[in-house]
């Protein structure tokens, strides 16, 4: 059985923070730095905003060589 615990920032100490998936450390900064990876990171339900972005993706790397 996995935990599914999502994705969290954890505070370190004064000036480090931590960015958890699913009790995991995956990267430690800043607090911006980790509310942006947290942001990336976190599921998102909206399918549409998915799609578009999978769109944007391949005409890039169409475009690309």
């Amino acid at each position: 059985m996995a935990l599914k615990e999502g994705v969290a920032v954890w505070r370190l100490d004064e000036n480090r923070y931590a960015v958890s998936v699913d009790r995991v450390i995956r990267y430690v900064g800043s607090l911006e730095e980790c509310q942006r990876r947290a942001a990336i990171l976190s599921p998102k339900s909206d399918r549409n905003v998915q799609d578009q972005s999978l769109v944007r993706a391949c005409r890039y790397a169409a475009t690309a060589y």
